[in-house]
C-alpha cells in the first residue's frame, strides 16, 4: 500500500486542541463494564517482563542500569565522615541516631539509571516527531512544546489507566508455527485468519495484542517480524481498535531488507498511530502463557506511571479471565 491518505487524513482537533489522550477519549463506562465481565476465574495473567542489568535495550536508547544507593553497612560506616545528619543519618540529630534507633533499623534503596522504553512499555503520543518542524500528535511542534526537561504535550503522564476487553491474535498458533520468521509481516489476512482461527471477533474499543513467538529475554527467534501499515490501519480504521501491542521492541514490521511496510518511511506504523491517529503501543508484551492456554479474550488492565515529559512508561499489564 503506497497511497498516502493516512498521512493526510487524522484525528487531530477530535477531542479539542489541547488533547493528549487520543482514541482512549473514546473509553466509557460501558467499556470497562464490558471488560470487567470477561473475568470469570479470577486467572491473572502477567504479561510484563522482569528487568535487570544487561538486559535487552534497543540500540537507539540509553542503556539500563540499576545502582545501589544505601544500605545498611554503607550508611552506619558514613558515621565517620563529617556529612551533615541529613546525610549521615547515623550520626547525632541523624534518622537513625543510635540513641533513639534502639532496634538497629537500617535502610536499602536504589537509583534507576536508563530509559522508560525498556522492556514492557507503553509508547506516548508525543514519542514520535514528524516533518522539518518536529511535530506529533494533534500537531504539537517541538519549538512550541519542548523544555529542558522534555515536551509539554501528550507525555506519558497523560496517559490513563486502561481497562479493555483484550483479544490475544497469536500468529504463530495460527499459521501452525512456534514463532514468525525474522522480519515476516503480520498481514491482514493474517489477522481476520487468526481471529476465525481462535474463535474470536474483532470489537470496537478492542485492545489488540499479537503474538510474533519472540522469547524474552534473548529477542532474537524473529526480530522485526510485526504489523505492517495496511494491517495498522486495518486495525484502527475497520477493527476500530484502541491500543495495540504485541511481544516486539518495536511494533513495527521490519523486513530483512531493512526497508519497511511503505517505501522511504523507517517507522510508518509509529508515524500513523502514535501522531495521525492518537493510538498508543505497547511493546515488549509478554504473550506466551496466553497463547500456551489457548486465552484469547480477557480483561485487560494496564495502568502507567504519571511521569511528566516522559514519552512513554515502564508498565504491568495483566490479562485476567
Amino acid at each position: 500500500m503506497s497511497d498516502k491518505k493516512w498521512m493526510e487524513q487524522n484525528v487531530w482537533g477530535k477531542w479539542g486542541p489541547d488533547d493528549e489522550v487520543g482514541v482512549l477519549n473514546e473509553v466509557t463506562p460501558a467499556d470497562i463494564l464490558k471488560a470487567a465481565s470477561l473475568i470469570k476465574k479470577g486467572k491473572i495473567y502477567d504479561l510484563e517482563t522482569v528487568r535487570f542489568k544487561g538486559m535487552p535495550v534497543w540500540p537507539g536508547h540509553a542503556g539500563w542500569d540499576l545502582l545501589v544507593y544505601a544500605s545498611p553497612t554503607g550508611r552506619k560506616n558514613m558515621y565517620k565522615s563529617e556529612f551533615d545528619p541529613s546525610f549521615n543519618w547515623y550520626a547525632k540529630g541523624g534518622w537513625c541516631d543510635k540513641e533513639i534507633n534502639e532496634y538497629d533499623v537500617g535502610l536499602n534503596t536504589e537509583v534507576i539509571i536508563g530509559p522508560l522504553h525498556v522492556g514492557t512499555h507503553i509508547d506516548s503520543l508525543n514519542h514520535l516527531t514528524v516533518g522539518e518542524d518536529n511535530h506529533w500528535y494533534n500537531g504539537f511542534k517541538e519549538e512550541d512544546e519542548w523544555t529542558n526537561f522534555g515536551t509539554l504535550k501528550a507525555d506519558g503522564s497523560t496517559i490513563p489507566p486502561m481497562i479493555l476487553r483484550g483479544v490475544l491474535l497469536d500468529i504463530p498458533g495460527y499459521r501452525g508455527v512456534t514463532h514468525l520468521e525474522p522480519g515476516e509481516p503480520i498481514t491482514v489476512e493474517d489477522i481476520d485468519g487468526c481471529a476465525k482461527w481462535a474463535g474470536i471477533e474483532l470489537q470496537k474499543g478492542d485492545a489488540v495484542l499479537m503474538n510474533t513467538g519472540e522469547r524474552w529475554p534473548e529477542m532474537d527467534l524473529c526480530p522485526g517480524a510485526g504489523p505492517t501499515l495496511e494491517t495498522a490501519r486495518y486495525l484502527v480504521e475497520e477493527k476500530n481498535a484502541y491500543l495495540l501491542g504485541d511481544d516486539q521492541s518495536a511494533f513495527e514490521n521490519f523486513p530483512p531488507d531493512k526497508l519497511s511496510s511503505f517505501p522511504g518511511h523507517i517507522h510508518p506504523v509509529h508515524h500513523y498511530l502514535l501522531i495521525q491517529q492518537g493510538v498508543h503501543i505497547i511493546e515488549m508484551l509478554q504473550l506466551g502463557e496466553l497463547a500456551r492456554d489457548k486465552v484469547y479474550e480477557f480483561c485487560f488492565i494496564c495502568l502507567s506511571s504519571k511521569i511528566r515529559c516522559s514519552t512513554g512508561m515502564m508498565i504491568r499489564p495483566v490479562a485476567v479471565v
